[in-house]
């Protein structure tokens, strides 16, 4: 029995309920002693009635005591406590509530003064080190965007194959239904067999001074194929016998397909050809042979046929290669407005005003050298015909997007503008015409009638889509260069708070009674790595819950059918979220009423959440107390953490608080010496009163 982790008011009331104990044992010994003392049998029963009298008087007047100082000593100083210890640990900035400690004296003015000079302190330093902080931030985000926007995919994985940094490019390749997630194994986006031997033969000296092994993977999700470089960071050492590694990403899929439809349809081309030829060499060396098979009609019949059936099998192929030969060409991703500042300004040199405009953000798949140098080629052809002003408008069609670039003029004739395509134009290669432009970008360019005294000349480009504007408007990194030192738990019972890895959920829900047929409509996850919320990985699904929502449930939560209508069924957002929680600890407010909603769907899931689970309102009770108020809103009151009223009642708004005031509260539990989760676990189930345990399972 450990003494130690007693709360405060469990020993109170066993000091009292000594003290009654006592009191009654002293009473009941001196009435018996007394009554031997007498020797009157017939004064027994008045010698018990005035023990139980006395008892019971003894009884109350303990109780009402032990009532009185709970109430006014114990739970006071518990809240005292709490507060201080918020205020320590989770940087909250309210002053203590002098009045619920009225009565311990000068116990709250000095818990009062020592949180205020606490506070002081705590800003002097702030501002200390304030314009230190500022630079370092500065190069921080510079070092983050300049890695963010590289082409390449870069990963740092642990010795235990854990990530630890990922940029942009890495999380695009990476990420199948959401976003890689720091401390998540890297075979589970990436074949474990090519990194494994590598990285076993870079530990065993191979790979020369630069430690390098180049290979090729498979994703686990999505069917990519990924160019890599695996480098140790250092030398495997005595000390060190797993370094850390570096993983250099590059997406050739769809070069490996080009490849491999070039070589198909130059193995048809051989294919065809060598029978063909064979045949027509055999007919011409008999006929050379032979002289009466000069004038054979049979002869002649069969090499016309031949020769006929292999001019069509080569139209067929040359379609072929026209058709393709567009995807062969490397092309880039250039965005429409780009497009047209560049455009502006290469006419604007040459002396040209161009008004451009792209309407939608569209984001167009083109030799952006080529195009612009193509439509700079035919403005200036058309300037010098006395067209005047010149403007480009580009908006979506379809699958592509339209190129139009008007004028004020005559039209212009199709045998005029197929001169100007005859002609070169430089674009860095030798012999490339506007036909050949034309050719690589599969696509065609014609003149029209304009609205009135305007001419248009329409370039159709077959690849584009809308750009979808995200809330962080680029690309980001994550990382925690930490967790290049973690060594994994063996047993998570034994494995401290601050070494474990957290998924913070929350779902919204169209209704509180799933045994009733309510289902989820909404699921919002972060991650919490190293007692720090990465706001980068986030899982936020709308769900389609398979029935209507009703308006009072919309009222709470603004989800309307109309909002899930399309959105996908649980079944796929559930794997979502396993996915995304693999090797955490899940953490929610209420856990059991959300993963109740998920293990009813774990078959359409195709997976069962058996992770460990902490729950913020057990979690409340062990660091406030139990008599507290566990409600969320209460907690973060407590904490001092803020929701914003529109992000109440939403599944990420929920998230984020939580997530908050768990890191918090975990830092205040640490205080009172609960460092594992196993310890964690035992304090938590002191509470059930107040809620299920969602850790049946371990």
């Amino acid at each position: 029995m450990n003494i130690e982790h007693w709360s405060l008011r469990l020993r109170v009331f066993l000091f009292f309920a000594f003290l009654a104990a006592a009191g009654i044992g002293a009473v009941c010994a001196g009435l018996y002693f007394g009554f031997h003392r007498l020797a009157i049998p017939q004064a027994l029963n008045g010698f018990v009635f005035a023990g139980a009298i006395s008892s019971f008087a003894i009884l109350g007047v303990t109780v009402w005591i032990w009532l009185m100082f709970d109430e006014n000593v114990a739970k006071p100083i518990q809240r005292l406590s709490g507060g201080m210890l918020a205020r320590a640990h989770a940087n909250v900035e309210d002053e203590l509530d002098a009045s619920t400690a009225r009565y311990l004296g000068d116990l709250a003015p000095a818990a009062r003064a020592v949180t205020q000079n606490l506070s002081a302190t705590r800003n002097q330093l702030a501002e200390t080190v304030a314009q230190e902080t500022t630079r370092l931030v500065e190069e921080k985000e510079k070092l983050s965007a300049l890695c963010a926007d590289i082409p390449l995919g870069v990963a740092l994985v642990s010795g235990a194959h854990k990530l630890a940094f990922y940029n942009g490019a890495a999380a695009e390749l990476l990420g199948a239904d959401h976003a890689p997630g720091l401390d998540h194994s890297v075979f589970d986006y990436l074949r474990d067999a090519p990194i494994l031997s590598a990285y076993r033969r870079l530990c065993a000296g191979e790979g020369g001074d630069g430690h390098v092994i180049a290979l090729t993977i498979a994703t686990r999700h999505g069917a990519h194929t990924v160019s890599a470089r695996l480098r140790l960071t250092h030398a495997p050492s005595e000390g060190d016998a797993t370094p850390p590694y570096v993983l250099t990403l590059d997406d050739v899929t769809d070069d490996l397909a080009t490849h491999v439809t070039r070589e198909a349809l130059l193995r048809r081309v051989v294919n065809r050809l060598r029978p063909s030829v064979a045949m027509l060499k055999t007919a011409l060396d008999a006929r050379a042979s032979d002289d009466t098979l000069r004038h054979d009609a049979r002869l002649d019949g069969a090499m016309m046929s031949e020769l006929n059936t292999l001019i069509a099998e080569f139209h067929d192929i040359d379609a072929t290669y026209e058709n393709a030969k567009s995807d062969w060409w490397p092309m880039g991703t250039v965005r429409g407005a780009d497009l047209c500042d560049a455009l502006t300004a290469r006419l604007e040199d040459d002396g040209i005003a161009l008004s451009a405009d792209v309407p939608d953000p569209l984001d167009l798949t083109l030799d952006a050298v080529q195009i612009i140098s193509l439509i700079d080629h035919i403005a200036q052809h058309l300037t010098r015909d006395g067209a005047k002003a010149l403007s480009l408008l580009i908006t979506p069609e379809d699958t592509g997007a339209m190129i139009a670039l008007g004028w004020s003029g005559e039209p212009l004739a199709v045998d005029r503008l197929d001169g100007w395509m005859r002609s070169e134009i430089d674009v860095g290669l030798a012999n490339m015409t506007g036909r050949a432009i034309l050719d690589l970008h599969a696509t065609e360019l014609w003149p029209e009638q304009g609205r009135g005294s305007r001419a248009v000349l329409k370039l159709p480009i077959r690849d584009a889509h809308r750009r979808h504007m995200t809330a962080q408007g680029r690309r980001t990194v994550a990382y925690d260069f930490d967790l290049l030192a973690k060594t994994p738990p063996k047993d998570v019972m034994d494995a401290p708070l601050s070494d474990l890895t957290y998924v913070v959920f929350d779902t919204e829900t169209t209704g509180l009674l799933p045994s009733q047929g309510d289902e989820i409509c909404q699921i919002a996850a972060l991650r919490v790595v190293n007692n720090k919320i990465i706001h980068g990985e986030a899982l936020d699904r709308l769900v389609n819950p398979g029935r209507d929502i009703p308006a009072a449930s919309t009222a709470v939560h603004h989800i309307t059918n109309a909002m899930v209508k399309d959105a996908p069924a649980i079944g796929v957002v559930g794997k979502q979220l396993h996915s995304f929680s693999r090797g955490a600890v899940l953490v929610a407010h209420n856990a059991p009423f959300d993963l109740e909603f998920l293990r009813r769907h774990e078959a359409d899931i195709g997976a069962k959440f058996t992770n460990p689970v902490l729950d913020t309102v057990l979690l409340s009770a062990v660091v406030f107390g139990q008599s507290q108020d566990h409600t969320l809103d209460a907690i973060c009151d407590r904490l001092g953490v803020r929701i914003a009223p529109e992000a109440r009642h939403t599944a990420m708004g929920d998230t984020v608080a939580t997530a908050d005031v768990f890191i918090k509260m975990v830092r205040m539990a640490q205080e009172r010496g609960i460092n594992t989760f196993g310890e964690m676990l035992v304090q938590m189930r002191k509470h059930k009163r107040l809620l299920q345990d969602a850790n049946d399972h371990l």
